[in-house]
């Protein structure tokens, strides 16, 4: 049986599609054929009912066609099994018989045709069955002010920390630990966390709040182990290694270094007693500084200090976009009195640009008084209109995903997918992406990595890509950092066009696929210009909170 070269090249896309190899170039293809062919729909279906059918078969892969065959194992008897019981065959089967339908279906279709066939809605999913996602973490980083050192750079607030080392050269953190012991460290220190009850300090200062459900927590200076009894306590390592332990609440037990808690050198400490410990183990009482040692609330009010003249530094930054000839769209997502439920921006000459928001609500943004737009049902979005077209353009934003219930996750979508149409979007598997649409219907995706992963949650983000025309590349950057470049497909021609546009959502199609945001988004911009790496690393600095 010879088929048409057509009907061979809509086999082999099907086939990767099920193998889950295709690409998102491949996907966007099987969506228009999928809208566009009745033909190739009903063969589809066809093919989707006897994969299905064969999938209820006794001893049949129940996996979902296109995810990856689970390990097998070798230490199972197979010496009794029927061949075709094996779920590995089971699956080729599968496979192999609805891929012969589809064989045989196309070869009907392209004798006889069939144009009366019914549009079936097309739903991508990732079809990989939900697994457990075991952490690594044993605390989480909930305070800052004023860090400063070579290592900070990666932390953030919300983060959840692994056993490992700390080390900054001047500033406050707070750590929560998931044993219940929250400790407030002020640099210069080091520290280093085995697990959620145990922390090493080799040098710095650090005030421990110890509750009930936290009782046993441990610090271990160079001299000693400091195991609490329910308190709260300061401890302060000098890089000499002479320690000072200050007992403010309830009581702690010190063992010597390396004994294993061995009860001939256990030393009991009440409120109001402090000691100073030589390295060679050597103590005397000492008098008791309360005030030396920074409690949660007090960091909480150097947070909320930091955290407004951060707000007023960006403030600035908001207001010299105003003048900047490069903006076509900037959105500050700062709330209207008078009108809530519009998004009032700047555009390219001075004008006025509003964002319809339609289901949205409002929500505190990166600092306490600044606002933000909540995604988080289907129908949540903000409809705006973006006019002109563009050789080169960069989108930037600050976003705190909440999850990733889509396959794709807008920040800013055209209206459909026409022509030189862009899509700025999250896949489900947090990968960034920058999806164009070319001429002849062709289109490509620039993607990263995986950005966003379960303890990513939560926290805000910067995301940013630039599409430069004249060095021909895609630049995607998270948190002021450049992950990943991409040279521009050959045939990447033609200006750039946005127009009517959907936030946190997807518009135009009578059925579109649901793409709904789910997180806030704090700011948009929108520039008519290639950014280049410091320009969008001074973005991130400024707004970062």
């Amino acid at each position: 049986m010879n088929l048409p070269k057509s009907s061979i090249a809509q086999l082999e896309l099907v086939r990767r599609c099920v193998d889950g190899q295709a690409s998102e170039e491949e996907l966007a293809q099987l969506e228009d054929m999928l809208r566009s062919d009745s033909a190739f729909r009903k063969n589809y279906l066809r093919y989707l009912n006897v994969d299905m059918a064969l999938a209820t078969l006794p001893n049949s892969s129940n996996r979902p066609v296109g995810t990856a065959e689970p390990p097998l194992r070798q230490d199972l008897p197979t010496i009794h099994r029927r061949w075709f019981s094996s779920p590995r065959v089971a699956g080729w089967l599968v496979i192999g018989a609805a891929l012969l339908l589809l064989v045989g279906a196309l070869f009907y279709q392209s004798i006889h045709g069939d144009h009366d066939a019914p549009p079936i809605p097309l739903a991508y999913q990732d079809g990989a069955a939900p697994v457990d996602v075991s952490d690594t973490g044993v605390a989480v980083l909930t305070r800052v002010a004023g860090l400063q050192g070579t290592s900070i750079e990666a932390w953030r607030v919300g983060q959840t920390i692994p056993p490992g080392s700390m080390a900054w050269d001047a500033g406050l953190l707070q750590l929560e630990f998931y044993g219940g012991a929250t400790v407030v460290a002020e640099g210069p220190a080091e520290i280093e966390i085995l697990d959620e009850a145990r922390v090493v300090c080799h040098r710095g200062r650090l005030r421990a709040h110890v509750p009930e459900p936290a009782r046993g927590f441990a610090v271990l200076a160079p001299s000693f182990e400091l195991v609490d009894l329910g308190t709260e306590f300061g401890l302060n390592v000098s890089s000499s290694g002479r320690a000072e332990v200050h007992v403010f609440d309830g009581k702690v037990e010190l063992y010597d270094a390396q004994s294993n808690r061995r009860a001939d050198t256990r030393r009991e400490l009440n409120a109001g007693d402090a000691l100073t410990v030589e390295r060679d183990g050597t103590s005397q009482p000492t008098a008791a500084r309360d005030a030396d040692f920074v409690t949660p609330r007090r960091l909480g009010t150097m947070t909320a200090v930091h955290r407004q003249q951060q707000l007023r530094d960006w403030q600035a930054f908001r207001d010299s976009l105003h003048n900047d000839p490069r903006v076509v769209a900037y959105f500050p997502f700062d709330r209207s009195d008078s009108e809530d439920r519009l998004l009032i921006g700047d555009g390219a000459d001075d004008q006025k640009i509003e964002g319809a928001i339609v289901g949205c609500e409002w929500s505190q943004g990166r600092w306490p008084g600044k606002s933000s737009l909540q995604f988080k049902r289907p129908g949540d979005r903000v409809r705006i209109t973006i006019p002109g077209q563009f050789k080169s353009l960069t989108y930037s934003s600050w976003v705190r995903v909440d999850g990733l219930d889509r396959l794709r996750n807008s920040l800013l979508l055209t209206d459909g997918f026409a022509k030189h149409g862009i899509h700025w979007q999250i896949r489900n598997d947090g990968s960034l992406t920058l999806g164009m649409r070319y001429a002849n219907r062709r289109a490509h995706t620039y993607h990263t990595g995986p950005i966003f992963n379960l303890f990513r949650l939560g926290q805000w983000v910067h995301l940013a890509t630039v599409y430069d025309n004249h060095q021909e590349r895609v630049t995607h950057y998270v948190n002021g950092e450049p992950i990943a470049r991409q040279r521009l497909k050959r045939f990447a021609a033609g200006e750039l066009k946005i127009g009517k546009a959907t936030i946190g959502n997807w518009s135009g199609r009578e059925a579109a696929d649901v793409r709904n945001f789910n997180g806030c988004m704090d700011e948009l911009i929108v520039f008519a210009a290639a950014l280049d790496d410091q320009q969008v690393r001074q973005i991130y600095e400024v707004g970062r909170p």
